[in-house]
């Protein structure tokens, strides 16, 4: 399908892609294709990104995609030089929630269109400010994400623990990394540079002590980093490298690759990451053995608290048109298909993640008994309280639990220096 019959299609739902973004224009085609240079980290990684610029390229003819693929940790190293200038890319990827809301002076909003771009995934919310359709939209997200703790049954095994049974609470837990050091083995694989502490540990811990209004209380930044909840929080977190738990290096390197590459070799027991994108259960099924990768939920530290049974879900990461771009038009064309059912469809295929897109073939989705675990697991979700951190929070996060980790710095003072974080976030309120 051209560009033309694609903008004609638009226009007969009475949604017409030139009123979409106010003043852009269109792009002009008259010299050739339209080259449209997309910042992204390549979630679901380089072969799922492959399928991607060929599908949309052959659809459409005048359009071509230059990616520029930057590694998830130095993504906002590069990103942020260009937000500055406000030039370069014509389409951006940020992580749904705070991350992109730091960053919506980049994006062009959708306006009201945004429903009609979005209508056939199951949800889009995370792509609009505070986490409300009704409040400008910044993007298109096309994968579920969240979290889940993968583990090893071969390593459980050998420790003398049931492979069907993994610790389902704080205290089980501890017992089993104590058996498992026994046996030789790192009991959790954690890297702790960068900003995955944030989306990958923190939200299984809070909501042991978290309610759904705390964590919407997080993103409007009214609930205080001294308050006894948080603390506990960052407690339970401090507990997982003062007690041993994690490998000894996990201060000095980040969770991707490096800590992913720990329970991939076989050397830990257990990794806490993430159900869509290049650490996802099929990377691991390949490198363990489908048969000898288990998927569970992060042990609770209160199994009674309301939301420790569900599941830290959110929209996957978005992709949106830059404010500077002159290729709107095109911008906006390459991240409505994003949205659609072809590449809802290419990223089961190609990077075994969960789609948002419900017109999605159902046997098109894995069988793998990973995967089957992580459906059940996913129908019953909460609020993902890792993604209402701001920027500066998610670092002091990170450096705070570095410090920690290495006797620098005392869990109340880590307090102080996320409070001290959340006071400099740009995007919310100052919590007293």
């Amino acid at each position: 399908m051209t560009r033309r019959r694609l903008a004609a299609g638009i226009v007969a739902a009475g949604m017409a892609a030139a009123a979409l973004l106010t003043g852009c224009g269109g792009d002009d085609a008259s010299s050739g294709p339209v080259t449209l240079k997309v910042l992204t980290w390549e979630p679901g990684g380089t072969e799922y990104w492959k399928q991607v610029k060929t599908s949309f390229e052959a659809t459409h003819p005048d359009i071509k995609l230059d990616m520029q693929s930057v590694p998830f940790d130095k993504y906002p190293e590069v990103q942020g030089p260009y937000i500055t200038s406000q030039s370069g890319p014509d389409v951006m990827a940020n992580n749904a929630g705070l991350e992109l809301f730091d960053r919506r002076g980049a994006y062009e909003p959708l306006g009201d269109k945004a429903a009609e771009i979005n209508k056939d995934l199951v949800t889009y919310s995370g792509a609009c400010e505070g986490f409300d359709t009704a409040k400008p939209c910044y993007g298109v997200p096309f994968s579920y994400q969240g979290n889940v703790l993968y583990y090893n049954k071969s390593i459980l095994t050998a420790a003398g623990l049931d492979p069907e049974k993994p610790p389902a609470t704080w205290t089980e837990f501890s017992a089993a990394c104590d058996a498992v050091k026994k046996a030789g083995k790192t009991c959790l694989a954690l890297g702790l540079s960068g900003t995955f502490p944030a989306y990958w540990d923190f939200p299984e811990i809070a909501r042991s002590y978290l309610s759904e209004d705390d964590i919407r209380g997080l993103l409007a930044g009214t609930l205080s980093w001294k308050d006894p909840k948080l603390v506990a929080v960052l407690g339970k977190l401090a507990e997982i490298t003062t007690k041993g738990w994690a490998n000894s290096n996990a201060p000095s390197i980040t969770m991707l690759p490096d800590g992913a590459d720990i329970f991939q070799r076989g050397d830990a027991a257990f990794a806490g990451t993430i159900i869509s994108d290049a650490v996802n259960w099929e990377a691991f099924g390949k490198a363990l053995g489908d048969d000898k990768l288990g998927v569970t939920r992060w042990p609770a530290a209160d199994p009674g608290a309301p939301l420790a049974q569900k599941f830290s879900g959110i929209e996957g990461a978005v992709y949106g048109v830059t404010k500077w771009s002159e290729k709107k038009q095109a911008g906006l064309e390459f991240i409505t298909w994003l949205a659609g059912k072809e590449n809802g469809e290419l990223w089961v295929k190609h990077a075994k993640g969960q789609p948002l897109n419900k017109n999605v073939d159902k046997a098109l989705l894995p069988s793998s008994p990973a995967f089957q675990k992580i459906q059940e697991l996913v129908a019953e979700p909460t609020l993902h309280a890792g993604v209402m951190l701001s920027g500066p929070e998610a670092d002091a996060l990170a450096r705070g639990w570095q410090q920690v980790s290495l006797g620098q710095l005392t869990v109340d003072k880590w307090a102080e220096q996320m409070q001290q974080a959340l006071e400099r976030s740009p995007t919310k309120k100052q919590a007293k």
